[in-house]
């Protein structure tokens, strides 16, 4: 045993002396021979280097400038090696290095063969790295990660760090410059701590991070200074975006546009600044997140255009969620003529605002935009507005049935309900309504005003004042809305209306033209027609002036009037012909209208009218009296 020992004993301080011997001799210039001459004989590869880089100070340290790996005169050079053992953590057989450095390398898809297959390294840094394939290449690249170590991987796999960084770099086709990337793998977790470059479609920042589940969470995505039209780079873009967003899931938590301009054939975009927070993308599909944490948008943008619609000088703030976009404020010039501003909220069946002001507009309300503004307040239950104002705003409707033209509109309401349970009307607030001009279906009406309200359930019409070319209309009005009878009564007093009106707005068949002054004064209840027509109460009185009556040829004074009632289509030859009409007074009862007999009279016929009805039962008699009785009875 005593000799074994000495013998061990022996061999380890030879070790030891062979070992200082190598690590001196490294140091002189007899090193890099010295190690030239153990790989080639330990392994198949020869080694080539301009100088040995070796203190005695770091044993375990050793560099090489210009060195060259070569086996069967094939292999490959660097512009500069230097790694550093660690031996305590190689006694196990795993070689282990505590740093690798390689400047001026050019990689591929595979690691290089004299590359052992237990090697790991605590820390790799490349520098001045290139590579090039299809997807992907670069040169002039710095890279550093921590704890690499060999594997089936093309490239090995590390858990640490990974910073990147490359002057351009050409990826899928798309080029990007001053590429920066700090990260970070923890096991199946890889952290984006910065990401940032440059692109033909702006400048990037940004950083995330990605789960196991391919799921990237994006702490912070920005976009700034980009300039955007129709491209290959931009359909290839889109290309990958679409294959990209099938196999990740996304959840934004805040995104920044920083100048940001677009034109596209249906989309245009000046000078937009964006920030959004809370967004998810799944399938390439963009979403809002939940309405317990809701998504926040605001924007400013110098003009966005969208199909026909221009929106200059446009500023917004949202909250959205999957039920509700809460506006807390937006306002823009919409075709560069007018002014609107709004806030409040806004969901599928229910618009509520707190401001909406609008301004010196000049709209053209077309049959598909009609229908389509129709459609959309058709689909909404209810609709209220705290504080509206309007000013200086027309409306035309080209309808040929019922052309409509509004001039110089104001509007100022408070605490409106417009909607209330997909039933359309004012059942809450007050309404000040004025204009400097309308024609109503080919009727002129100059400075209309009309002011409304509504307290304690009761709609009250304080004033109604229509100026016509040669007269004056006044009326006031009042219905309980909070009364299910709907009691209702009206007032009506008016000079020298044009008697056209009736045919014009409400579709009477009544072809007389001239004008009437008339009084009128009714009441009753409104819960339905038959309440209406129960209750049916009150006088009108009118008085005739200039009177043309629309002739039938070959007819008779009377069968004309008769038909008037009759409903009966007017020839296309009618001639429009004088005629004198006493007063008019008409009186109803509870449902039963009463005529007072009042005489008309032409150049040859004088004839007397009269009449009854009932609503209730929809019976009456009309009698037309003139030389000869004629009487109808309608049913």
């Amino acid at each position: 045993m005593r000799l074994l020992a000495k013998l061990l004993t022996s061999l380890l301080i030879v070790l030891v002396v062979a070992l200082c011997t190598f690590l001196t001799v490294l140091h002189t210039s007899y090193g890099l021979p010295m190690v030239q001459r153990v790989v080639s004989t330990l392994t198949p590869y020869q080694l080539n280097a301009s100088a040995l880089e070796y203190n005695i100070l770091s044993p375990f340290n050793i560099a090489f400038d210009d060195p060259e790996l070569l086996q069967d005169n094939r292999g490959k050079s660097v512009a500069y090696l230097s790694f550093t053992i660690s031996p305590l953590d190689s006694l196990t057989g795993q070689l282990v290095l505590k740093s690798l450095v390689i400047r001026g390398a050019t990689i591929d898809d595979t690691l290089p063969e004299w590359v052992p297959s237990t090697l790991s390294v605590k820390h790799i840094a490349l520098d001045d790295l290139a590579y090039d394939s299809d997807g992907l290449s670069f040169s002039q690249a710095d890279v550093q990660l921590s704890n690499w170590q060999n594997s089936e991987e093309k490239w090995g796999t590390w858990n640490g760090k990974f910073q990147f960084s490359a002057p351009h770099i050409s990826l899928q086709g798309q080029t990007l410059s001053n590429l920066l990337l700090d990260s970070e793998k923890r096991d199946d977790i890889w952290e984006v701590w910065g990401l940032s470059f440059n692109s033909i479609f702006g400048n990037i920042t940004g950083s995330a991070t990605l789960d196991a589940n391919n799921h990237w969470t994006v702490h912070q995505l920005g976009v700034s200074d980009a300039r955007i039209e129709p491209s290959e780079a931009l359909s290839t873009l889109s290309s990958q975006w679409q294959a990209f967003s099938q196999h990740y899931s996304m959840d934004i938590r805040r995104l920044d546009l920083l100048d940001v301009s677009a034109e596209m054939p249906t989309l245009s975009i000046d000078h937009l600044n964006l920030s959004a927070q809370s967004m998810t993308v799944k399938n390439g599909e963009l979403t809002w997140a939940n309405s317990n944490v809701p998504s926040l948008l605001s924007f400013n943008a110098n003009l966005l255009r969208y199909d026909t619609w221009v929106l200059t000088d446009a500023l917004g703030e949202f909250s959205l969620s999957p039920d509700l976009l809460r506006v807390n404020a937006f306002s823009s010039k919409i075709n560069d003529e007018g002014f609107i501003s709004f806030a409040g909220d806004i969901s599928k069946a229910r618009v509520q605002l707190q401001t909406l002001v609008v301004n010196g507009f000049d709209l053209t309300l077309q049959a598909p935009l009609l229908t389509s503004l129709n459609t959309a307040w058709s689909a909404l239950d209810d609709v209220q507005i705290a504080s509206l104002s309007v000013r200086h705003t027309n409306i035309t409707v080209p309808d040929v049935n019922f052309p409509l033209q509004l001039i110089g509109i104001n509007l100022r309401g408070n605490r409106l309900s417009l909607r209330e349970k997909q039933r359309s009307g004012m059942w809450q607030g007050d309404l000040t309504v004025s204009m400097k001009a309308a024609s109503v279906n080919r009727i002129s009406v100059s400075a209309p005003h009309a002011s409304m309200s509504v307290s304690d359930g009761v709609w009250q019409l304080d004033t109604l004042s229509l100026s016509f070319n040669q007269g004056q209309l006044n009326a006031t009005a009042k219905v309980d809305l909070a009364n299910p009878s709907r009691p209702w009564e009206m007032k009506a007093q008016g000079l020298s209306i044009p008697t056209t009106l009736y045919q014009q707005w409400f579709d009477v068949n009544l072809p007389l033209s001239g004008e009437h002054d008339v009084y009128a004064a009714f009441s009753g209840l409104a819960a339905s027609n038959d309440s209406f027509a129960y209750s049916l109460t009150g006088t009108l009185n009118a008085t005739p002036h200039r009177v043309l009556f629309s002739r039938s040829p070959g007819t008779t004074l009377s069968q004309d009037i008769l038909n008037v009632f009759m409903e009966a289509e007017r020839a296309q030859d009618a001639v429009a012909l004088p005629l004198v009409m006493g007063d008019i007074a008409i009186t109803a009862d509870r449902g039963r209208i009463h005529i007072t007999p009042t005489t008309i009279e032409d150049d040859n016929e004088k004839t007397e009218l009269s009449g009854e009805w009932d609503l209730v039962t929809r019976d009456g008699e009309l009698s037309n009296k003139t030389m000869k009785s004629n009487t109808l009875e309608i049913d």
